[in-house]
């Protein structure tokens, strides 16, 4: 995910405040495995590139902490897909580019529109190797962040290359597909400062004048927009994490955080949990996947996380943010989106990880699950519509691409759902692994993703990914129960949409807390058309029906009425404000159709009961309730309705 969050996660303004220090950015390449010379939005790819197959990077840097400049070189070991007339690489205008030699001979090279060009005659024959070497410099215009934190004392400059931005300070084939099946980072600064990167330290080499190289090195596939490096004046800290797959072996975490002060030892409680989560991590979705380098962290002021595969990039430790960025070196590092259409793969999968991990480690948050499930499903309900799926015609839109509504927080609800839906935790998590397995270092669609889904569960989700991914908006649910006879329950159920023209119906399971004094009861009733009736064996006397009450389902419930009145536009008469509130609370409601009002916690205890006065419209109410999720539920003769609502102190 990447960082510049407004808000979090990435970005953008949205959910909780422990979210709110998650943030991140990207881009989008147009098709899987060809981006053909196209140009939108300002941006151009030259389809020479699909020529070649990037085997080996090697980048030798020199840079310093509070300045953006950066020197150096690198070198790429690529061999020739067909015949190459042109070789084409993407590299900023504005960045100095000294010498390339391709094969140990320099060689004159053009550039335009951010490509360097260098031609041959004869061609480069298909199956040839190509050692390309580049020398550049310059301050790139974006990339690299550089500066000082007075609240750690941390002085640094670091990169963050997703989505396309790994072309802005180094010479880059910026092509999903085409992951780099080895690397090397060698990166030079003061000997006072340290250099992390991407896998194992292999050497620190002394240079004059007081200077240290720090030697990188990662044997993993990865992804064009993950090598990393940060320059400051660190400590390196380090702990160990203890998969039960690798028993006894361990994990090495490194982690390189501001020297200065006692600023360590400040968070290094924060620190120490993220050796939990990886064992955790590796349990449910399979072991590490770099168990032989390291995981870690490299503290700079990027406004967020990104996550560098084996050592993400930080602005601090809040837990969701590391929860975030180490699930991604599942989802998204070791299978990384196959195009940026499908970035919800990434950050879907990231953000559903780490409010996992609040539900495995409470402590560690100051969120707990149902909240966080709660704020998440308001900030998508927050607009009517939008594909989790990235349209093409939002391919080079960044916003767009990391919106953090659509690709992080209903990506993860429609993971949330799908598990949901498969009625079967073993099914869903053995998904994720094999996921993992059968796509590792390299990436997946969106349809390979359905299709592995559907392979490991036996059922078709045709329409589950029709309506949630590829189609836009939320089902309204609106519900008429009646008893009939001494046992049976009769329950309609009709669903509006938020974007009708796109998506009429969301099809699916959706669960129900049928309400009664002799006890609640919990049913799972399978929607496959609108207007809806289901009968079952039930002999006990309902009282309310309450819609998703654990949540798992994106939804707005319309009116839940007895069959006694069918009265279908009673919410359009009813609102809540403020929601979520802090204790007052205005409760509009049309005059002579409820006469009691009762606050029910999540576990459908009563708080408050409210009578309501013959001719009352508006209702002034100071709850004093302790912060969570209460319904209002209205009644009277002629039927009843519930409303959310969230306490927010």
């Amino acid at each position: 995910m990447r960082y510049s969050f407004v808000i979090l996660f990435c970005c953008y303004s949205f959910i909780s405040s422990a979210q709110a220090s998650a943030a991140k950015h990207f881009f989008t390449a147009n098709t899987r495995a060809d981006i053909a010379g196209i140009e939108k939005a300002g941006y151009y790819q030259s389809s020479q590139m699909n020529k070649y197959d990037v085997k080996y990077l090697k980048l030798d840097i020199t840079a310093q902490p509070q300045t953006k400049f950066v020197t150096g070189s690198c070198r790429y070991r690529m061999v020739a897909k067909q015949a190459i007339d042109t070789f084409a690489i993407e590299f900023k205008d504005n960045m100095n580019l000294d010498s390339v030699y391709i094969n140990n001979i320099k060689r004159t090279f053009s550039r335009n529109s951010d490509h360097v060009y260098i031609a041959f005659t004869p061609n480069i024959a298909a199956g040839t190797q190509i050692d390309a070497v580049f020398y550049f410099n310059g301050i790139p215009a974006k990339g690299i962040f550089s500066g000082a934190d007075a609240g750690s004392g941390l002085i640094y400059t670091a990169n963050v290359s997703e989505s396309f931005q790994a072309r802005e300070w180094y010479p880059s084939k910026q092509l999903l597909t085409d992951k780099i099946d080895s690397t090397d980072i060698w990166i030079t600064t003061d000997a006072n400062f340290l250099a992390g990167s991407n896998g194992l330290l292999k050497a620190v080499i002394d240079l004059p004048p007081n200077k240290k190289q720090y030697q990188w090195s990662t044997r993993y596939p990865i992804a064009y927009y993950l090598p990393c490096f940060a320059v400051g004046n660190y400590t390196d800290y380090r702990n160990y994490a203890k998969p039960a797959s690798i028993a006894p072996d361990s994990v090495l975490i490194q982690h390189y955080v501001s020297g200065a002060g006692n600023f360590l030892n400040s968070v290094k409680n924060q620190l120490d949990r993220t050796p939990r989560f990886l064992e955790k991590m590796s349990e449910l979705f399979g072991t590490y996947p770099f168990i032989k380098e390291k995981y870690g962290h490299l503290q700079a002021g990027i406004g967020g996380g990104m996550e560098h595969q084996t050592m993400s990039t930080m602005q601090n430790f809040d837990p969701y943010l590391v929860a975030h960025e180490l699930a991604h070196q599942w989802f998204g590092d070791n299978v990384t989106c196959a195009t940026w259409n499908d970035i919800w793969l990434n950050e879907g999968f990231a953000s559903y990880l780490s409010i996992l991990m609040i539900d495995y480690f409470p402590s560690f948050f100051t969120t707990n699950l149902t909240r966080q499930l709660f704020e998440v499903e308001e900030n998508i309900l927050s607009q009517p519509g939008g594909s989790v799926y990235l349209p093409n015609q939002s391919a080079y839109d960044e916003n767009r691409i990391f919106d953090q509504r659509l690709s992080y927080n209903k990506g993860s609800f429609v993971l949330h759902n799908l598990r949901f839906e498969m009625q079967n935790d073993s099914i869903f998590f053995n998904t994720c692994k094999a996921y993992q397995q059968r796509f590792k270092d390299s990436t997946a669609t969106t349809a390979d993703f359905k299709l592995l889904a559907e392979q490991m569960s036996g059922r078709n989700y045709t329409e589950f990914f029709n309506a949630w991914v590829y189609g836009e908006g939320y089902p309204t649910y609106s519900v008429i129960y009646s008893k009939q006879g001494s046992d049976t329950l009769v329950i309609n159920v009709t669903q509006t949409t938020s974007v009708p023209a796109i998506t009429p119906l969301f099809k699916g399971l959706m669960e129900y807390r049928v309400k009664s004094a002799q006890g609640d009861t919990i049913i799972k009733l399978n929607q496959t058309q609108n207007n809806q009736t289901f009968k079952m064996v039930y002999s006990k006397a309902p009282t309310g029906v309450d819609v998703d009450p654990n949540n798992w389902v994106v939804n707005k419930v319309g009116t839940v009425v007895t069959s006694v009145s069918n009265i279908n536009p009673l919410r359009a008469g009813v609102s809540v404000f403020p929601n979520p509130a802090k204790d007052n609370v205005q409760i509009k409601t049309p005059a002579g159709i409820f006469n009691n009002m009762r606050i029910l916690d999540m576990q459908g205890r009563l708080m408050m009961l409210l009578p309501i006065a013959a001719g009352t419209t508006l209702i002034n109410q100071r709850f004093n309730l302790s912060p969570g999720i209460y319904f209002i539920h209205l009644t009277g003769k002629k039927g009843s309705l519930a409303e959310r609502l969230l306490i927010n102190k």
